[in-house]
């Protein structure tokens, strides 16, 4: 049995951030409109991921 790679990403908060700025421009939309339409059900799977991305980089700030 073989494991997996694993590979670790540091970022500092800089980088949070501007990867968040990026995501965000990706979609179109702002962070209050992705979740109003998450709960809603009317976001795309596309949608839905960059949504998941954002709140796990938003977790590893402490926000």
């Amino acid at each position: 049995m073989t494991t997996g790679e694993v590979t670790v990403e540091i970022l500092s908060l800089d980088d949070v951030n501007e990867r968040h700025r990026e995501m965000l421009g990706d979609v179109g939309v702002s962070m209050t409109e992705l979740r109003d339409r998450a709960h809603a059900y009317e976001l795309s799977i596309d949608e839905l991921e960059v949504l998941r991305k954002l709140e796990r980089l938003e977790f590893l700030a402490g926000r």
